[in-house]
């Protein structure tokens, strides 16, 4: 009886100690994740915008055509792809932290993954081109291949995982064009780009799988690390950004980790050196833009936030529901366009995608400059605002399987 009696105090005791552990992780939750968080989409909404309003017929990253007001708002948002799936694995630690079980947790994230497979080749591809049955493979459907593969490693030693995510990272650019048996497989999992898929036809690979899960998965194993409240936490978020940033000039300077869109010489040396390669993405852009978005959490959390200040709850708001945000700015901000275009007189067919790729060099007389389009995109973050608060108040009250899949 007694011994009974003393197991029940020690489970007593080591129930108050996982809550009082969880208490210390979910003020990072509430505070800093959702305003990192909220800080990417309303970035993602900034490019968005610049690629249905502006007047531009050059690529923004193009140093030899572009200037830095252009060239910035098109590099900022490069931080948007990686924070998305980075947090994403981080979120998943804390629903397993929460106490979910890995089981019910693996069976989450794999629907979660499904969902959004079905959900990104079956509407937003309409949300983007407004023409029944035209597709691509955007970031959407990476997240969710990302989330079925992390479902079947959740059960997988922490350090093993982050050991193997950053393998990959660093090997990834030796493993392009040449890593898988037929075209369709490498462009899917590893290299991108425009492939004829059977059955679908030729469509555009953005997000090949495997090295953008690479970073959900080092998300998910490196969040007991940073992902507390405190000082301490922030410090290792800093000093982590830091080492980042400092190994992507180092590598950049040396010519490794591949991802440099051309020499750093000339007139616009600067332009040119921090001018990486996204698609896919390499050992440069990873470190580059997960450090930037290190030392951002590191700097949010520093306060440990609990209680939001004034000014950065719009992006708690929209960092509460991503996956709302993303799905209603988008036809939020392809309507005001077309309608835009029709008030305006611009030509209308080019807001109608066809063929592989989406529509990024305007016809002349189409689309207003770079004033514009922040004028465009601080009107699109006003009208999605409320409509965040509305839905975030929707998802406490009715905290569903359902709603956590939205």
């Amino acid at each position: 009886m007694a011994g009974r009696d003393r197991s029940g105090e020690q489970n007593q005791r080591d129930g108050l100690m996982s809550t009082a552990v969880r208490d210390r992780v979910w003020p990072a939750r509430d505070g800093t994740l959702d305003v990192v968080r909220g800080l990417i989409v309303a970035l993602m909404a900034l490019d968005h915008v610049r690629i249905f309003f502006t007047s531009a017929t050059f690529d923004p990253t193009d140093v030899a055509a572009t200037d830095w007001g252009y060239f910035l708002t098109r590099g900022v948002t490069h931080l948007c792809a990686p924070g998305f799936f980075f947090i994403a694995g981080a979120g998943a630690w804390l629903m397993e932290r929460a106490g979910m079980p890995r089981a019910a947790l693996a069976r989450f994230l794999a629907v979660r993954g499904l969902w959004l497979i079905a959900v990104e080749l079956l509407v937003f591809g309409f949300a983007w081109s407004f023409r029944p049955g035209w597709m691509w493979f955007g970031v959407i459907w990476g997240l969710g291949a990302a989330f079925i593969l992390l479902a079947a490693c959740v059960g997988l030693p922490k350090r093993g995982l982050l050991g193997l995510a950053c393998a990959f990272v660093l090997l990834q650019p030796l493993l392009v064009g040449r890593s898988l048996p037929t075209p369709a497989l490498d462009a899917l999992f590893v290299s991108g780009g425009v492939v004829e898929l059977a059955g679908i036809g030729t469509r555009l690979v953005l997000y090949p799988v495997l090295p953008w899960a690479a970073l959900m998965l080092a998300g998910f194993a490196s969040a007991p690390l940073w992902l507390r409240a405190g000082r301490p936490a922030a410090a290792r978020l800093l000093v982590a950004g830091g080492v980042m940033i400092a190994a992507f000039v180092l590598l950049r300077a040396i010519g490794i980790g591949g991802g440099a869109a051309e020499p750093f010489a000339g007139a616009k040396a600067v332009m040119s050196f921090i001018n990486i390669r996204k698609y896919p993405p390499s050992l440069q852009f990873s470190l580059a833009t997960l450090g930037l978005l290190a030392l951002c959490a590191g700097a949010v959390a520093w306060r440990s936030i609990r209680d939001v200040p004034r000014l950065l709850q719009p992006l708690r708001d929209f960092g509460r529901v991503p996956f709302f945000f993303y799905a209603v700015h988008l036809f939020l901000i392809h309507g005001l366009a077309l309608l835009a275009a029709a008030v305006l007189g611009w030509p209308l067919d080019y807001l109608f995608w066809s063929g592989s790729w989406p529509n990024l060099q305007p016809p002349p007389g189409y689309g207003v400059g770079l004033a514009g389009v922040f004028a465009v995109w601080l009107l699109v973050l006003a009208l999605l605002w409320p409509a965040c608060r509305w839905f975030g108040g929707l998802k406490r009250r009715h905290p569903s399987f359902l709603m956590r899949l939205l």
